[in-house]
């Protein structure tokens, strides 16, 4: 606030505090006590009223006072019978030593004013007269009730109207009502200029009604300070604007914060502190207050009237919109009771290799995000504009995009985040990121699993176990065919097995492309023996001619460097081949010793080749060997 308005503030505070000076002891003792005008001009004119019922006879016995119902400044209110339409009523008038003119002039006038108001919500006027004494008779409805401070601030009186409803909606349909007989005061050109609790009777039926029209005036200048203090407007101070029904629509935010808080807003500990809360007008209400009705009450009670809402009807229809709204409200607060929970269940955190309790987390998180969701959901379709279930709703969905990102699941994020009305560019990134991460991860399982694949032995097994015996059994003939060829040739003996190993990889190059694709093992197993194979011609002919070996000793040559063969491919790539290396082990020995038998011996571990083959790589033995490994890997032990 710039100098100069605080200024002006200050010296308006001043000004009404020593103008209501000669009130302060009223005001210090009963804040809530009607300050009436002296002067000011009645809406309706009494002197009218007190001269035609001066000109009508009256008579006495056609109206019963009985005892006093309630009283006030002026005026005390009896319980009363009327003889004529045998029917209970309540008569207002003059208590003995306030009998004047004008005190008489001014409840006439209230009369008339009341009697030209025929509406629901004010109490109708049955009957208008003087006693015998000159002092005015007011007869009007009897009303069975509470007044609504009652209801208010006494446990018993609101039990009694509520029904077990819940009492704020009770009060709001209270004000509504109120708000009801206002707007149709205003439209009679008629501002109250006294709505507070204490003026409002709520009838056993429901029925509703603002009592006490006695300081209500037309729109104008303030000549006097008029209503009750706690709850004022700034402009019925005066010199702070006209009275309007503006006015009303002010006093009608106040009741709102009664309701709301429990208290009057300009409650204060002294004069000089209720007049500050007037003239400044800044309302403040706990967090707990629904924020529309809070909302409302500020505009009501707005310094400025041209700022406050254009009429009662209007304040009316925000509250029956919030009534609309307040099931949708009620929805999305217990889905906010449930999205705490979530955020909950989501910080709790990871036990390390634990599947089983990781599945439970993640379980329960969709349990309550799914009822999350749908009551926020719900509380939208009831009202589409609330703010409330909207940010909950997008808190809800972030928290799962965000978990199920941190998680690896891009997709179930990707399907959350679409749920969002409007993008929101960090949570795309992360879902991006998860994306490219689940991309990166399943790449890597798609390499795990071919690599599986190519290390599972029961992969290729036939293509391994065919070729092996195919092989062996080749390997096993051709050395019966060599004494054939050592008669014709006897210095080349040996020299006879190189077109065999040039026909065994020209074989192997041709089906080049069946056992490429096929798994690592039968790769390197086809890649060993074709090595050995392509040396073997280079050993036979390095021992010829750059060793000088007889043809007897190249066979067993030969046999020893199979061993040497079967034994690295035994030891490097499968240790079931075991028996080969063993076998031409033996061999090599036996053509040693007999080397008349050199070729039987070639031909034996040949033969002891395929049979290894058919039995170690046989489906039975091949399910057998990954159950020992399965048992090995669980005890710790190396395969």
């Amino acid at each position: 606030m710039a100098a100069s308005q605080t200024l002006n503030v200050d010296d308006t505070i001043r000004a009404r505090v020593s103008t209501l000076q000669s009130l302060a002891a009223t005001i210090a003792k009963d804040p809530r006590r009607t300050l009436v005008p002296t002067s000011d001009p009645a809406p309706h004119s009494g002197k009218t009223a007190l001269a035609a019922l001066r000109k009508i006879k009256r008579d006495p016995t056609a109206l019963r006072i009985d005892s006093p119902l309630g009283e006030g400044g002026m005026g005390i209110v009896h319980t009363g019978h009327q003889v004529t339409l045998n029917r209970p009523v309540a008569v207002k008038t003059l208590r003995a030593h306030h009998i004047s003119d004008d005190n008489v002039e001014s409840l006439l006038g209230e009369a008339w004013l009341a009697g030209s108001l025929e509406h629901p919500n004010v109490v109708p006027i049955y009957d208008l007269g003087l006693d015998e004494t000159g002092a005015p008779l007011l007869v009007m409805k009897r009303i069975e009730g509470d007044t609504w401070s009652d209801i208010l601030f006494d446990k018993a009186a609101a039990e009694r109207h509520s029904l077990d409803r819940d009492p704020l909606d009770l009060h709001l349909r209270v004000m509504i009502q109120v708000c009801n007989a206002v707007h149709f005061a205003h439209s009679r050109g008629i501002v109250h200029r006294d709505l507070k609790p204490d003026n409002v009777m709520v009838g056993h039926f429901g029925e509703v009604y603002v009592l006490d029209w006695g300081v209500a005036t037309r729109p104008g200048p303030v000549r006097h300070v008029a209503g009750t203090i706690v709850y004022m407007a700034p402009e019925m101070l005066g010199e702070l604007g006209d009275i309007t029904a503006r006015t009303d629509v002010y006093l009608l935010g106040a009741l709102l914060h009664e309701v709301l808080t429990g208290r009057a807003p300009h409650e204060g500990a002294n004069m000089q502190a209720m007049i500050s809360s007037i003239v400044l007008s800044t309302p403040t209400l706990e967090p707990d207050v629904p924020a529309e009705l809070a909302a409302l009450v500020v505009r009501c009670m707005k310094r400025d009237p041209a700022e406050r809402p254009e009429s009662a009807l209007a304040v009316r229809h925000a509250i029956e919109l919030f009534l609309e709204h307040r099931g949708a409200l009620a929805l999305a607060a217990e889905a906010q009771k449930r999205l705490v929970e979530l955020e909950g269940i989501l910080l709790e955190g990871s036990v390390d290799g634990a599947t089983s309790q990781h599945a439970r987390k993640v379980e329960r998180a969709y349990n309550v995000f799914g009822e999350c969701r749908f009551g926020f959901r719900q509380a939208l379709r009831a009202w589409d504009k609330n703010e409330a279930a909207h940010t909950g709703l997008r808190r809800a969905i972030s928290c799962m995009v965000r978990f199920e990102a941190e998680h690896g699941d891009a997709r179930a994020a990707a399907l959350l985040l679409a749920e969002l009305e409007e993008r929101d560019s960090e949570l795309e990134a992360i879902v991006d990121a998860a994306r490219h991460h689940a991309e990166d991860e399943a790449k890597k399982i798609e390499k795990l699993r071919v690599l599986e694949k190519d290390l599972d032995p029961r992969e290729g097994r036939q293509i391994r176990m065919v070729g092996a015996i195919a092989a062996g059994l080749l390997w096993t003939i051709v050395p019966f065919l060599a004494p054939q060829y050592m008669e014709k040739h006897p210095g080349n003996e040996a020299l006879f097995s190189i077109p065999v190993s040039f026909l065994c990889l020209v074989a192997i190059a041709v089906g080049y492309r069946m056992w490429a694709r096929s798994t690592r093992i039968n790769r390197q197993l086809v890649a060993a023996f074709a090595f050995g194979l392509a040396a073997q011609p280079l050993v036979i002919l390095a021992a010829k001619y750059g060793a000088h070996l007889d043809g007897q000793l190249n066979i067993v040559m030969l046999m020893g460097y199979w061993f040497v063969v079967m034994g690295l491919i035994a030891a490097a790539l499968e240790w079931r081949l075991v028996p080969l290396p063993l076998a031409y082990a033996a061999g090599f020995f036996v053509a040693l010793a007999y080397p008349l038998f050199r070729y039987h011996a070639v031909a034996a571990a040949n033969f002891i080749a395929a049979v290894t083959a058919a039995i170690i790589w046989s489906r039975r033995a091949t399910e057998a060997a990954i159950e020992r490994n399965k048992r090995r890997e669980e005890r710790g032990g190396a395969c």
